[in-house]
C-alpha cells in the first residue's frame, strides 16, 4: 500500500516534500529570550509563507519529520504552534508538550493547496508516509 500512496502523492508532486514545488526556509523553533526577539520570529514566519492555505511539514536537522499539519493560512498554524513553546501550564495538552520537547532549528517545508479537501486527504497521506514524530489526529489509513 506504501508504494501506491506514494505514487499517488508523486503524481501530483506532493511527494517528496524535497520536490520543486514545495517551499521550505529554517526557523529557530527556540522559546523567544524576550518580546522583541518574539516579534522579530513572528514577522519571519509571516514573511516566508504569507496567507496561504496549504499542507506544512516540520523537520529537524537530523531530517525527521516531526510534524504534519495543515493551514488556512498557513502562517496562523505555523504561528500558533511557536506560540506553544512560551506557555506554562502543558500538563494536560500533549500537542504544547511535543513542541516544547522539540525546540531547536527546524526546517518548515509547505506547499499552497487551495481546496480544503485536498489538504486534508494530503495531510493524512503524508502523516501516512512521513511517519512524523507527533501525529496529530487520528488517520483512516
Amino acid at each position: 500500500m506504501n508504494n501506491d500512496v506514494i505514487a499517488l502523492l508523486e503524481k501530483r508532486k506532493y511527494y517528496p516534500i524535497s520536490s520543486p514545488l514545495w517551499k521550505s526556509f529554517k526557523f529557530k523553533q527556540i522559546k523567544s529570550i524576550d518580546k522583541q526577539d518574539f516579534r522579530k520570529n513572528m514577522k519571519f514566519l509571516k514573511s516566508n509563507v504569507g496567507t496561504e492555505k496549504g499542507i506544512y511539514v516540520y523537520a529537524n536537522d537530523a531530517e525527521e519529520v516531526l510534524y504534519v499539519g495543515k493551514g488556512s493560512p498557513i502562517q496562523d498554524r505555523l504561528i500558533s504552534h511557536y506560540k506553544k513553546l512560551h506557555l506554562n501550564n502543558t500538563k494536560n495538552n500533549k500537542r504544547i508538550a511535543f513542541f516544547q520537547a522539540n525546540q531547536g532549528i527546524v526546517t518548515i517545508y509547505w506547499l499552497e493547496i487551495e481546496k480544503e479537501e485536498e489538504r486534508e486527504i494530503v495531510e493524512h497521506l503524508l502523516t501516512y508516509i512521513l511517519k512524523p514524530q507527533y501525529k496529530n489526529k487520528w488517520r483512516c489509513i
